[in-house]
């Protein structure tokens, strides 16, 4: 068994010396002395028991060494009496928006409240960095009926466009026209068609429209076209995350929307999936005054720079300035606001056979010289690392672009982790690649269970919801965002993308609002292969192609 990577802590020469994953790093710069040391990569601190008390208070499983445990120990002088404080302030009374189906929780109402503090008079725009699961989509609801919007505009990943459709008439009892431009649209035109149809509609009867457009569509012409040209009173960038590369297609369709839209909301629960260059593009979106129209200047004062010829991105600076500046119109929620029962970590090991092990020692052994010679970018060694993953689960891709079986060792422990979970029991595996869906569906049969699918391919989340199989094989690309997976406790990962945000998005389409039961993460890691690599970039939260590369040149 094995939990997520903890911190670490020792105390080296007079200070305590820190590493923590990049989820904490905000919070390290806001104790007294905090210093980033870029020759050990770590923040180091005065050797304080107060500043050890701190790390030990905030950071989570944190592992100290000696030095620092006795720091902990050390006998603290009696505390003055404190003086008299003063009961907080109250809050103003909330008035929630007329046509609500649901009572939000009081969470959702200070969020409601500080989004519509900076949406004053429909104008303005707030980031609403709700954990997943805490319920972000009926605050943007309670926002869009408090604003009185008539023209909306919600781009969100392809699988959440119907569930979009199916919150809106959950949560709102209001004479909307909703507008799903979902995959049952033959192409990107067929989307612009009916949407300028139902914007005429809107108009002739006076009732307010709302579109809901994936983000692969809402670049694209026609239909980019049209919406630059539209007013849109509301625009909302769900799981705003996406829009985090500067230069991305609908990253810079979103710059262009900024100035026609009144009012702007953008959601996510993962802010910075891979570091904080990523709220960028999103706050350029938002509000280009706080972080200016230049990403090279807001890389230059936030990033430090090393590496060949100083263009990678090797530490971070000023992130309190970063973080006050992001706090102007970021509202924060945790999943700690839940009553959610534990989650736990467990990896189980298999071995690749002698013949599928040479296999993979041979592509290896080419990537490391490749990349110790310098003649590898981040892209043609994604490539790489794609292959050494699909040999780790067995499988091995030809220059014809046909996969022929190597190894059946991650498949054999899958169906006996299948079989030991027991057939009573719901049980969701996450994949990357169509053949590992394949793995799963053989192991289950092999485990005497049924099995279904959600992917790219099939859908049929629906009928596992119903219970028509205990199995579901998901891939984690298609199966992460907006899918509610509560009715198993288990999830397994047979296999993992390169994506931090993805990972996130998986463990909580499980662990989540409406689980009721103590869930247990699988992960199946063949012995000696990048599997390992790429779980310990996902504990670190370290971005995973940088972090592997940097193993290989140590």
């Amino acid at each position: 068994m094995a939990e997520a990577a903890p911190s670490t802590a020792e105390v080296i020469g007079g200070k305590i010396i820190l590493r923590v994953p990049l989820l904490h790093v905000v919070q390290c710069t806001t104790w007294p002395g905090a210093r980033w040391d870029a020759a050990r990569k770590a923040w180091a601190y005065p050797a304080t028991q107060r500043t050890a008390q701190l790390i030990s208070a905030s950071i989570p499983r944190v592992q100290g060494c000696e030095g620092f445990r006795a720091l902990l120990r050390q006998q603290a002088p009696p505390a003055p009496p404190a003086p008299p404080v003063a009961p907080p302030p109250k809050q103003p009374q909330v008035t929630l928006p007329a046509g609500l189906r649901t009572t939000p929780w009081r969470h959702q109402v200070d969020a409601f409240r500080f989004a519509m503090d900076r949406l004053r008079g429909g104008k303005g725009s707030s980031m609403l960095a709700l954990e997943m699961g805490v319920g972000k989509t009926l605050v943007a609801l309670m926002v869009l009926a408090a604003v009185s919007a008539q023209r909306v505009l919600i781009s969100c990943p392809l699988r959440v466009v119907p569930v979009w459709e199916q919150q809106i008439e959950r949560h709102l009892d209001l004479n909307l026209i909703v507008v799903a431009l979902d995959d049952t649209l033959s192409s990107v035109a067929a989307k612009r068609k009916l949407a300028e149809e139902k914007f005429r509609l809107a108009e002739a009867t006076g009732r307010p429209v709302v579109f809901i457009i994936n983000y692969d569509s809402v670049w694209r012409s026609p239909f980019a076209d049209w919406a630059e040209k539209q007013a849109w009173d509301l625009v909302i960038a769900d799981e705003s995350h996406r829009l985090k590369a500067p230069g991305g297609k609908a990253s810079l369709a979103f710059k262009r929307l900024r100035p026609r839209s009144r009012a702007r909301l953008a959601l996510t629960g993962t802010p910075m999936p891979h570091g904080p260059l990523d709220v960028y593009a999103q706050f350029r979106f938002l509000d280009q005054t706080i972080f200016g129209p230049s990403f090279a200047a807001f890389r230059q004062k936030y990033a430090v720079m090393g590496g060949f010829q100083r263009k990678q991105v090797t530490g971070f600076q000023h992130l309190d300035e970063l973080e006050a500046l992001m706090r102007r119109i970021t509202y924060r929620v945790s999943k700690d606001v839940l009553d959610l029962p534990p989650q736990t970590h467990v990896t189980y090991h298999c071995d690749l056979s002698p013949e599928a092990a040479r296999i993979y020692r041979d592509l290896e052994e080419d990537f490391v010289a490749e990349v110790r010679e310098g003649r590898v970018t981040v892209s043609n060694a994604m490539v790489k690392l794609l292959r050494l993953q699909q040999v780790s689960g067995g499988w091995l891709k030809t220059d014809d672009g046909n996969y022929h079986r190597v190894d059946s060792s991650k498949q054999k422990l899958l169906a006996d982790v299948l079989e030991d979970i027991g057939s009573g029991e719901p049980v969701v595996v996450f994949c990357r690649f169509h053949a590992d869906l394949d793995a799963v569906h053989e192991a289950a049969k092999a485990a005497g269970l049924e099995s279904l699918e959600l992917s790219g391919r099939r859908d049929e989340l629906k009928s596992w919801q119903d219970g028509l199989a205990p199995v579901l094989a998901v891939q984690i690309s298609a199966g992460g965002v907006g899918v509610d997976l509560t009715r198993a406790r288990y999830s397994i990962y047979f296999s993992l993308s390169f994506s931090l945000g993805e990972y996130d998005q998986a463990l909580s389409r499980v662990h989540r609002p409406g689980q009721t039961r103590p869930v247990e993460h699988i992960h199946l890691v063949t012995r000696n292969t990048v599997d390992s690599k790429i779980l310990r970039a996902l504990e670190k939260r370290a971005e995973v192609v940088g972090a592997i590369l940097a193993e290989i040149k140590a």
